[in-house]
C-alpha cells in the first residue's frame, strides 16, 4: 500500500515539475528569477523521477530487472498491443538525459536557452510523457495531459513578442 502510494506520487509530481517549468517556457519568462524558480522545478523533478525509478524497483520488482522487463512488457502488450518491454531501457535513457540536462543546466545557467538542445530534449519528454501516461496512467489521465498540452500551446502562441529596435 505505502509503496504503490509512493510509486504513484513521486510520477505525479515529477509531472507536475515538469509541466510547471514548462509553463515558464512558454510564458516566454526570460527574468533571472523566473529562469532560477524553472531551473529549482526541473531539477525536483528529475529528483523525483529518480526516486520514482528507485521505489518502483525496491516496491514492485525487487531490485531485479528482469521483473521490471517483464512487468514493462505486460504492461504494453496489455495496453497497447505491442508484445515489448523495451520501454524499460527507454526509460532509463530519458532518466540519464534528464540528470545530464540537469547537471548542464546548472554549469552553464544559458543552458536551457540553447534552442537545438532545448527543443531535443523537450521533444522527447513530451513523448515519454504521453508514453508513459497511456501504459500506466489512469484513464483520465489522457484527456487531462492533452488539455495541459493545448493550455501550454496557446499560452506560447500568444503571448506577447518583444519588438525588436531597427
Amino acid at each position: 500500500m505505502l509503496g504503490d502510494a509512493v510509486i504513484r506520487w513521486t510520477a505525479r509530481l515529477f509531472v507536475a515539475c515538469y509541466v510547471g517549468r514548462l509553463c515558464i517556457d512558454a510564458a516566454g519568462r526570460r527574468n533571472e528569477a523566473a529562469q532560477r524558480v524553472a531551473r529549482w522545478l526541473w531539477t525536483a523533478g528529475c529528483g523525483l523521477f529518480l526516486l520514482h525509478v528507485a521505489a518502483a524497483f525496491h516496491f514492485l520488482h525487487g531490485w531485479s530487472h528482469a521483473a521490471a522487463f517483464e512487468h514493462v512488457r505486460q504492461r504494453t502488450l496489455h495496453d497497447t498491443g505491442w508484445d515489448s518491454g523495451i520501454g524499460l531501457y527507454i526509460n532509463y535513457a530519458f532518466g540519464v538525459l534528464w540528470l545530464a540536462d540537469t547537471l548542464l543546466w546548472w554549469r552553464r545557467l544559458d543552458w536551457s536557452e540553447q534552442r537545438p538542445q532545448y527543443w531535443l530534449v523537450q521533444s522527447l519528454f513530451v513523448f515519454m510523457v504521453i508514453q508513459a501516461t497511456v501504459v500506466f496512467g489512469p484513464p483520465f489521465w489522457i484527456p487531462v495531459s492533452l488539455d495541459v498540452a493545448l493550455l501550454l500551446s496557446i499560452l506560447r502562441m500568444t503571448r506577447r513578442r518583444p519588438v525588436r529596435e531597427s
